[in-house]
């Protein structure tokens, strides 16, 4: 099994810290593309399930050596979609929100497994291959140190404005839930970025949790696209959809997808038309930009003073916080 482990045959899916223990489970290469989430729900998927102690998945991992590709983002902005299509090229080995990060961000004592975990996470399974993480919106206090750990390291930072983040949050009927399952590392996050403690999550309504999570996540994003000028590209979804295809030509190359870089442009963009009229999180399913703006439209006009609520909210919250060193006002992306 030892010398299978080299390979991403066998996913670091989980691991116990204090137990000194990883969880493997057996995937295909075709497994990794279809699965849209790399936690509970990719079980289903494994072929088999094992444990291995962590000293002996270091011992056959090594040290990461590999720079890693990833995607960051705060959440609902298209970053599965865009993931899909940076994966229509064959070189591209795709790894959608792995449980393994959200652990190392929701338990900051072991994130001195994070060489680790990229070891496990940059492997492929062809030389041409490159891996690419998209990481859950959770995640966003690891960008700084995974892009620390090697200076070939890339990622893609995508955001919406917070008025069209409010407007889809709002205009979606999912996402009171969605909103109230983050709230609390949100707000932690906003704790230590702002070194108080005023606010409780159960004093937010849903428009206050929709800035709060805009809030926190931009502010990482920003700070990373300051301190990493060359290492992370900060992309507006809004801007992408405009002009797709330069923007793909640009994520792609950004990435250094391999040696076949043309090829590699080719596949994503033929791939597009597809991939963009299916959700990208079930792709059976249909979606499109209509249906996005239809969204985006719905909260707009039913939610337009909660939306203007909120963003007076979020402009209080800022003009009390320091701004992201070397970065940008979090307000010049209001709107």
């Amino acid at each position: 099994m030892n010398a299978e482990i080299s390979t991403p045959a066998w996913h670091l899916y989980d691991f116990d810290d204090p137990q000194q223990q990883s969880i493997l489970l057996q995937l295909g290469e075709s497994d990794y593309r279809a699965a849209s989430f790399l936690d509970q729900r990719v079980e289903a998927l494994a072929k088999q399930r094992r444990e291995l102690p962590l000293h002996e998945l270091q011992d056959t991992l090594g040290v990461a050596t590999r720079p890693a590709r990833c995607i960051f983002h705060l959440g609902h902005c298209g970053s599965t979609l865009l993931s899909r299509a940076l994966a229509a090229s064959p070189n591209v080995l795709p790894l959608r929100e792995p449980l393994t990060l959200r652990r190392l961000a929701a338990e900051p004592a072991a994130r001195h497994l994070l060489p680790l975990v990229l070891s496990a996470h940059t492997r492929v399974f062809h030389p041409a291959q490159v891996a690419m993480i998209k990481a859950s919106s959770v995640c966003n206090q690891l960008i700084d140190p995974l892009l620390r750990h090697h200076p070939d390291s890339r990622a893609i930072l995508l955001y919406v404005p917070l008025e069209t983040h409010l407007a889809g949050m709002l205009g979606k009927l999912t996402s009171p839930v969605d909103l109230s399952a983050q709230a609390k590392s949100k707000l932690a996050d906003w704790r230590a970025i702002t070194g108080a403690a005023p606010l409780e999550v159960e004093d937010l309504d849903t428009t206050q949790l929709a800035v709060l999570a805009w809030l926190t996540s931009m502010y990482f994003l920003l700070a990373a696209a300051g301190s990493f000028p060359q290492q992370a590209l900060l992309l507006d979804f809004e801007v992408m959809l405009v002009d797709a295809e330069a923007s793909l030509v640009r994520c792609a190359s950004f990435m250094g997808l391999g040696p076949k870089l043309e090829g590699e442009t080719n596949a994503i963009l033929a791939a597009w038309p597809e991939i963009s009229t299916s959700y990208s999180k079930q792709p059976d399913l249909p979606y499109s930009a209509f249906n996005r703006r239809k969204t985006l439209q719905r909260g707009r006009s039913t939610r337009r003073d909660d939306i203007k609520r909120g963003m007076n909210w979020a402009k209080a919250l800022v003009s009390a916080t320091a701004k992201p060193a070397g970065s940008q006002s979090l307000e010049q992306f209001f709107s």
